[in-house]
């Protein structure tokens, strides 16, 4: 692979910006700003140059597209009166609340209008749900790699919240998984923007573990704590600190699937009653948990 990379010159990868200190292919030596030094290989670092600007054109291309059509922008959830009966069901035959227009554009429309940053929904193809994130973090092809927000329904239900998937097998830096790890187990102050956003919001965790049954544990918060209940059939409820909850979440195998949800549940009947209105409870929802996004996100 080319690449651009010069002694003495700046660059970045996931971990920071860093200086060149020595180039002999297919090894490059590199310094971040806090004076660790790395022998890497050139070929992944340039890879990894090379999403990172390719991420910030999106981004920029992102934000002029909607800074343009200023009406596109308005147009975004203009259908959505509510969800109906028939949206509670299993598949998506004859729904429209995840269209652009409908639930999925209102929730991408209100959380571009109250952060830093446009978003974008993105319906999940033959699922009864609508992924919201900033398009320079989320892509088709590898949108499992990616953390998101996320609206799930189901015939009962509506889940919520944040979502992040683990791979059964390596990941590279494009996924987001390491991330939301560090960002966990480092971030006192993140800690404790997701402990009062579960309190205020009505959120738990849920791990779900593939060839594990599903769903294995719920966390709640608890004052200071947390509470891990086990999915089994004694119901076993553990009390954890925040390290522990991530040394749990770190050591699921590596050769098995989890996916990690943030959310909150409300049953049909009390969606179907709170109308159009439930998209603002869904964003402000999206809002506090915003920090953890922006963590797990390169």
């Amino acid at each position: 692979m080319k690449h651009t990379f010069k002694v003495g010159e700046r660059y970045r990868n996931r971990n920071g910006e860093y200086k060149v200190i020595e180039l002999e292919a297919p090894q490059m030596v590199i310094r971040y700003s806090d004076g660790r030094s790395l022998k890497t290989r050139i070929e992944l670092q340039a890879r990894i140059w090379q999403n990172i600007q390719a991420e910030e054109e999106a981004e920029k291309q992102a934000q002029m597209r909607a800074l343009r059509p200023k009406r596109q922008g308005r147009q975004r959830g203009i259908k959505f009166q509510g969800l109906q009966d028939h949206d509670f069901q299993k598949g998506v035959g004859g729904t429209f609340w995840r269209a652009r227009k409908g639930m999925g554009g209102l929730l991408a429309q209100q959380m571009s209008n109250t952060s830093r940053h446009l978003f974008q929904s993105y319906p999940v193809y033959r699922r009864a749900e609508v992924h919201i994130a900033r398009p320079a973090y989320y892509h088709k092809d590898t949108r499992r790699q990616e953390a998101k927000f996320m609206f799930h329904l189901d015939p009962q239900d509506a889940t919520y919240g944040f979502y992040i998937e683990k791979n059964n097998g390596p990941m590279d830096d494009t996924w987001h998984w390491p991330n939301f790890l560090v960002a966990l187990e480092k971030n006192g102050a993140l800690q404790k923007k997701i402990q009062t956003a579960m309190n205020q919001q009505k959120l738990h965790w849920e791990i779900h573990v593939q060839d594990d049954g599903g769903l294995i544990a719920k966390t709640r918060a608890d004052q200071n704590e947390l509470k891990w209940e086990w999915e089994s059939k004694e119901k076993k409820v553990d009390s954890i600190s925040w390290p522990q909850f991530v040394e749990r979440l770190g050591a699921i195998e590596t050769n098995k699937w989890c996916d990690v949800y943030l959310c909150a549940r409300i049953g049909k009947e009390q969606a179907l009653a709170t109308g159009v209105h439930l998209a603002e409870q869904v964003t402000k929802a999206y809002r506090a948990l915003l920090p953890l996004y922006e963590a797990s996100t390169p």
